[in-house]
């Protein structure tokens, strides 16, 4: 991935994140008063970095799991990193392209093919389709069955079209920026990575399945952790469906890592279920724990990583 790329991504991420952080502390800090911060059960924001460590740690045996198919072996050290700096990638790139493209450059480092890191990359985003896949008929039954969730989904589908405009820019500059492989060429590559697991790797492709789900359902559960938090009580399967709508935008969105739409739209989402007086503080944590933590330790092992390659290879 083109440096030049890491760095304007990074900037407009940054105050994509900065200017929907402004507008949650401007709105709702007025309403977060001493007693309410000192308030807070850290024992839950404790338990929020271990659910933290946990998606990574499903993130990693996913990709392990697709990796070990193609015949590719490294440690759990470097598999944890790769899953850190592909979160940093997908961050400050747009529709999270950067994270499958920074997945090459940690595994091409390792003197892998590049027939099969592409195959690795095209299966993990399959595996991680399951998800969505099994999500979806639950997240429709539910939208259409209540006007109330019908409504927020409206004005959270407002706030991904918004969004969606004004990165518009970012994402056609991206595309001419960057060194892309024909549509047909991909498609066939997909095609071979699919067809090979489901013949020759069906155990490694279940697997991949089951620990993107898990993946999932462990982000889902960011929220009502920080709810625990705040001492809310809550219905856990009522809050599970209504991320789902969130969890859609966010993934879909082509603003780097969802910014914008990850904030603004939890806005939407969360209104009504999280006391108003403490929803900006909620939104700014839960996007923490779910993104913005993963990207700064990723972007930091990717800095540093990169920095000894140069260094290396100024030795050459």
């Amino acid at each position: 991935m083109p440096l030049v790329l890491i760095f304007w991504g990074s900037l407009v991420t940054f105050l994509f994140v900065l200017g929907s952080f402004l507008f949650l502390i401007v709105k709702y800090a007025p309403t977060v008063g001493w007693e309410t911060l000192h308030s807070i059960d850290f024992k839950y924001i404790f338990l929020a970095f271990v659910l933290f460590f946990l998606y990574h740690s499903f993130d990693m045996l996913r990709l392990k799991t697709i990796a070990k198919g193609f015949g590719i072996k490294y440690s759990y050290k470097y598999a944890y990193l790769t899953s850190f700096v592909a979160t940093f990638g997908a961050t400050v790139t747009p529709a999270h392209i950067g994270g499958e493209l920074i997945i090459f450059y940690m595994l091409k480092r390792l003197g892998v093919k590049s027939h099969k890191i592409w195959g690795t990359i095209l299966f993990k985003t399959v595996s991680g389709f399951s998800f969505f896949l099994l999500a979806f008929p639950i997240f429709l039954i539910y939208t259409v069955s209540n006007q109330e969730v019908w409504r927020k989904v409206l004005i959270l589908g407002a706030i991904f079209l918004a969004f969606s405009v004004i990165s518009l820019p970012l994402i056609r500059w991206f595309k001419k920026s960057r060194e892309d492989k024909s549509l047909f060429k991909k498609l066939r590559l997909y095609c071979i990575s699919v067809l090979y697991f489901w013949k020759n790797k069906k155990r490694d492709f279940i697997k991949a399945c089951f620990y993107s789900v898990l993946l999932y359902i462990t982000f889902l559960n960011f929220a009502p952790i920080l709810m625990k938090a705040f001492h809310l009580h809550f219905n856990l399967w009522e809050v599970y469906l209504i991320q789902l709508p969130l969890i859609y935008a966010v993934f879909s969105s082509p603003t780097p890592g969802g910014s914008g739409v990850g904030e603004v739209g939890a806005v939407a989402i969360f209104q009504g279920i999280i006391p108003t007086a403490i929803l900006g503080l909620f939104v700014i944590l839960w996007r923490f724990f779910s993104q913005y933590l993963g990207a700064t330790i990723g972007g930091i092992v990717f800095l540093t990583i990169l920095l000894k390659d140069l260094r290396e290879k100024r030795k050459l």
